[in-house]
């Protein structure tokens, strides 16, 4: 059973986390975000860890305490109304456009590890602004350029999971050869994007392998996958995006199915060192 519906778990989850933004940005200690609700620095943080629900009352004080904007408390409030009063029948559950990119946006930056199957693009968390530009201008290109222009700017903003001093992302990528082969934005573009990817996977948070057309009898995944974990909210969850929605499945059985079939292909995959040979020759074709 599909149902159009967010996942109560994934969004006590997701509010936690933005909530836990908030407060930080706002310089504000749990004891007095505790107080403005009635409640103690625990509370605060079985909320911000996704544990404990929160009703909209509490979440309009805390906005207003953290000083969010105007839009960000009418969203979070929306999402806090969204919560059920009581635990719902566990079912497949898929987030419908827009939501679908403002909570993975959540989930990815609290995550403290993912690990990410691509088939026919560069992830976005790799992506140089000219490569971004083109893939979004693709999907919408009657788009204003102003929307284009914010849509870029939020996926290079993202990428700050991967450099910040407090725990950065480890990030592991399996990419399909054919990533690197398909045109994106002009030859330009696809060289300066596959010499910025074999850059960026020489940090040591990060790594990146090819698959190879050529790897003989390996398994065929059509579809892109992510699998995130977040250790502070125990939660590991596979993320499948598609046109209409993503969907989240966080089951110990279904995690751990998706967990094997990235590790037989991160295996059919160069290894590291051979991987970025592998890019910067790629790089080179793109003349």
């Amino acid at each position: 059973m599909i149902r159009m519906a967010p996942d109560p778990k994934m969004l006590k989850i997701q509010l936690g986390i933005e909530l836990r933004r908030l407060r930080e940005e706002a310089e504000c200690t749990a004891a007095a975000a505790a107080a403005v609700v009635g409640g103690t620095a625990p509370k605060i943080s079985k909320i911000e860890s996704g544990k404990q629900g929160i009703t909209t009352t509490e979440v309009e004080k805390l906005s207003a305490l953290y000083d969010a904007p105007a839009k960000r408390r009418k969203y979070l409030i929306g999402l806090a109304s969204q919560l059920p009063r009581r635990s719902p029948r566990r079912t497949t559950y898929r987030d419908a456009v827009p939501d679908w990119f403002q909570r993975f946006h959540a989930l990815e930056y609290a995550a403290t590890d993912m690990r990410i199957y691509e088939v026919e693009i560069v992830t976005g968390l790799l992506q140089t602004e000219a490569y971004a530009r083109s893939t979004i201008t693709a999907w919408e290109p009657a788009a204003d350029p102003r929307l284009i222009d914010r849509q870029v700017h939020t996926r290079l903003q993202r990428q700050e999971v991967l450099t910040r001093k407090r725990d950065p992302l480890n990030l592991q990528v399996v990419l399909s050869e054919a990533a690197l082969r398909r045109v994106q934005g002009g030859h330009e573009v696809m060289r300066e994007q596959l010499e910025h990817l074999a850059e960026a996977a020489r940090k040591p948070n990060i790594e990146v392998r090819v698959l190879p057309f050529e790897t003989p009898n390996r398994i065929a995944v059509a579809s892109a996958t992510t699998l995130l974990h977040l250790a502070e909210q125990q939660l590991s969850a596979v993320y499948l995006e598609d046109v209409l929605g993503a969907t989240y499945l966080d089951s110990p059985d279904e995690f751990t199915r998706y967990s094997i079939v990235f590790e037989r292909l991160r295996s059919a995959s160069l290894p590291h060192s051979e991987s970025l040979e592998f890019i910067a020759k790629v790089a080179e074709s793109h003349g």
